[in-house]
């Protein structure tokens, strides 16, 4: 992955390249499973409950507090999964 100067300085390898979207049109979770339907369904089911721009602010906040690693060098199913963990928190207070 490219070099993110402005987040930590540091350079985020992906050593697992198929947890990576090809196309930015498909889904962070592909639809493989019963916990990847849980995740998908439960954000369609509360989207018009929390905007997904606190969604997204909570999550980097839940990751920040949990983890020194950087954001940007998080796979794309990780971040969602720090999202779900965002909807969960906020819709169930």
């Amino acid at each position: 992955m490219a070099d993110h100067n402005r987040c930590c300085g540091g350079r985020h390898e992906q050593s697992d390249q198929k947890s990576r979207r090809t196309r930015a049109s498909d889904p962070p979770i592909g639809l493989a499973g019963p916990i990847s339907h849980t995740i998908v369904e439960y954000a369609h089911r509360v989207r018009h409950q929390v905007h997904e721009d606190l969604v997204e602010r909570h999550a980097r906040e839940l990751h920040a507090r949990a983890s020194y690693d950087c954001w940007n060098g998080l796979s794309d199913r990780d971040q969602e999964l720090w999202r779900h963990m965002a909807r969960l928190d906020l819709t169930n207070r």
